[in-house]
């Protein structure tokens, strides 16, 4: 493994710099640092090496790439970005988990304005749902520890970031699109006099349909619809700060029967009564549901997830002298699901109370110390009809944490970041009777040193920690068969990160390597209970993650990227995972910005998997009948998608633009395999997971945008 490995970081470092070589003119030719979290006047920006200048390596995604990308949701955003995973795990309800450098979904933590307050249930249907509408950027962080307040980031954070605007402005945004696409956004921003308050309100609402390749009458993938609204304000006094922000979210995801072939309309497939006995004529997934008699109804299909989130943040920062500053964070997100799982239902209500406070103390110049203690109330209660079982999957944690960081920077070119963290936690599991408590330290150091005006090291390393919660987690409420919890301990992890980047007048460079060892993995043991058993399992995970990115000002308007990574997991780590991983991927990029045009062309490059090398999720065992006689083969191909739009300046206020997402219609449907599978049970029970590619088609879209 170590030397396939070593191989694809020599294959990455070649063919990346290949693309773009790095420059070796003096310090005084080379531009500064980029810097590009509140940047927006910058006319030629990465696109692959955006790096916040702090000591904890950040990816940015600055609002013009966010439009670039035509991003309307987070998981558009931040899709295919160095080291981010965005997989896939139900075709039919769309379920997406966001990896970081390799770890799973649930190692991710997602936090808006720098504030930890989202919930499992966004894990899954969130990302989705979270609008860019306001969005000054997104940043990455990777790694244990990215994070002081965000104590169970064992894979890392991603920040969306609403900043504070510099001036008065409307701006609107419509598009319209092939498969019912559509995207409407509106964002005004408003400045005091005094410049002493600024106000953002924003409003979005977009959609996509069902999409169904093989015309079989099962989506492949769902119908999303979103609608947000948010409103914040930053008000400036003497000494104090004072923020306030306001969001409110509705999704809703509508998968499996295709209306017009298995319903008449979405509310009639709901209503259907469930078939006697489902299936697929012939016992193959690739034919239309046997609806003679009966035996299938749009029903045992029907997938449908309504997601609503209420937020409201506040907080207050005074300077109480030039070496001291204090910070107030309080926080409150009510998030509810509504959702019908073919046959069964399930219902939760999450309601999330986070606190935080802080203090910064500057007693040298070579010295930053944070004092801080934050405490996190999240309980969510659920129910759930037509199983077998109920879910019983409601639980009531409560964490208090106190953390000390200092920030010592000797000279100019090094600065070492030292913290230690303490959080006491208590998870009551409400209907099970069970209780979990615990008591964890961790430890975390970043280092950064500027080697000269171009080259610089970054390095972390640190400990992490997980509670695990809930059957969402593993199973998404799809299962029917209940839920029982006997883990006892947390997942703990090591971590460290390297990474070296390079900053000149015209080529970007970074290049990183991440290793992860996760103990005491939460999994969902079905085998050797009467019950689905959420257990601790035995043995440490490793995963390994090494990138290569580069940007090139080819000329005044052109600007071409290149980014390879590689991930590496081990035979612990491949057990946990239901869907297939990346291990490999390649992105070629070209921008061009002149003469009132604006266009860019992505080129994104997937590596073959070996099926067998992921015992849990089977796939060497999936077949498209229940005979098992057409297997779904022993790897996934490689591929290539491609996405390019193109945009044009009709006057300083107004642009036009058109785009393709997927040009080339590349689908794993296309290829024959089709997401659902029946597996060597032989029971004539299908299931939704089979995915290792794109699973909706070419999408074309054209819009409007102004801004006054």
């Amino acid at each position: 493994m170590k030397t396939v490995f070593k191989k694809k970081l020599l294959v990455a470092a070649v063919s990346s710099l290949m693309m773009a070589p790095v420059s070796n003119s003096s310090a005084a030719d080379q531009l500064s640092e980029i810097k590009v979290s509140e940047k927006d006047d910058q006319k030629h920006e990465s696109r692959t090496v955006q790096v916040k200048d702090s000591i904890v390596h950040t990816d940015v995604i600055s609002a013009k790439t966010i439009e670039k990308k035509q991003a309307g949701s987070l998981e558009q955003a931040i899709k295919d970005e160095p080291g981010v995973d965005v997989r896939t795990e139900c075709s039919v309800c769309g379920a997406k988990r966001v990896s970081l450098n390799g770890l799973k979904g649930e190692h991710t933590t997602l936090m808006i304005n720098g504030v930890p307050n989202s919930s499992i249930l966004e894990g899954f249907y969130g990302y989705d749902a979270i609008p860019m509408a306001g969005v000054t950027s997104v940043e990455i962080s990777r790694g244990a520890g990215a994070s002081l307040i965000a104590p169970e980031a064992i894979g890392g954070v991603i920040n969306v970031v609403t900043a504070a605007p510099k001036d008065d402005k409307l701006s609107l945004d419509l598009s319209l699109g092939t498969d019912g696409y559509k995207k409407y956004q509106v964002v005004g921003t408003k400045i005091s006099k005094d410049k002493r308050t600024q106000m953002m309100t924003g409003a979005q609402t977009d959609n996509i349909d069902q999409y169904d390749g093989d015309n079989n009458g099962v989506s492949e993938s769902p119908k999303l619809t979103n609608h947000s609204v948010v409103a914040q304000i930053w008000h400036q006094a003497d000494k104090d700060r004072f923020e306030v922000r306001l969001a409110d979210q509705r999704s809703e995801m509508f998968g499996g029967p295709m209306v017009g072939i298995l319903a008449k309309s979405e509310s009639d497939a709901k209503t259907q009564a469930v078939g006697t006995s489902p299936g697929f004529i012939g016992d193959n997934i690739n034919n239309r549901p046997n609806t003679a008699g009966g035996a299938t109804t749009a029903r045992d299909f029907v997938e449908n997830v309504v997601t609503t989130k209420q937020e409201v943040t506040g907080t207050w920062s005074r300077d109480v002298n030039a070496q001291l500053t204090t910070n107030l964070t309080g926080s409150y997100v009510k998030t509810n699901t509504d959702d019908i799982y073919e046959g069964t239902t399930y219902q939760a209500d999450q309601n999330i109370y986070y606190v935080d406070v802080r203090a910064d103390y500057y007693p040298s110049l070579q010295h930053a110390i944070t004092v801080g203690t934050d405490f996190k109330h999240d309980k969510m209660l659920s129910v759930s009809t037509g199983g077998t079982y109920p879910a019983n999957d409601s639980y009531d944690k409560k964490s208090n944490g106190l953390y000390v960081r200092d920030i010592w920077t000797p000279n100019q070119r090094l600065e070492v970041a030292a913290a230690v963290r303490m959080d006491v936690i208590d998870v009551n599991f409400l209907e099970q009777n069970r209780k979990f408590n615990d008591t964890i330290v961790v430890p975390r150091l970043h280092v950064r040193y500027d080697h000269n005006f171009n080259w610089t090291s970054r390095f972390s390393a640190g400990m992490g920690y997980r509670v695990p919660l809930q059957f969402f987690e593993a199973e998404h409420g799809i299962l029917d068969n209940g839920f029982k919890v006997a883990v006892d301990k947390l997942e703990k992890s090591q971590s460290a990160r390297y990474e070296l980047a390079y900053s000149g007048a015209k080529t970007t460079m970074s290049t990183s390597y991440a290793w992860t060892a996760v103990s005491n993995l939460a999994a969902i043991d079905s085998d050797n209970y009467t019950v689905p058993t959420l257990i601790s399992t035995h043995g440490t995970g490793h995963v390994q993650h090494a990138d290569i990115n580069v940007s090139y000002q080819l000329t005044h308007d052109w600007t071409l990227g290149s980014s390879l990574e590689g991930f590496v997991y081990d035979k612990t780590y491949r057990k946990t995972f239901s869907v297939i991983p990346i291990e490999s991927r390649l992105r070629l990029m070209a921008d061009y910005d002149g003469h009132g045009w604006q266009g860019n062309l992505t080129l994104t490059g997937i590596g073959s998997r070996k099926y067998s090398d992921y015992p849990t999720a089977a796939y060497d065992k999936h077949y498209d009948d229940n005979a098992m006689t057409k297997s779904k083969g022993t790897k996934s191909p490689a591929y290539f998608t491609a996405d390019v739009k193109v945009s044009k300046d009709i006057s300083k206020e107004w642009k036009v633009y058109a785009g393709v997402n997927n040009l080339f219609d590349y689908t794993q449907i296309g290829t024959g395999d089709s997401p659902l599978y029946y597996d060597n049970t032989g029971t004539k029970t299908w299931d939704t997971g089979h995915i290792w590619g794109p699973l909706r088609g070419r999408v074309v879209y054209g819009g409007v945008r102004t801004e006054f």
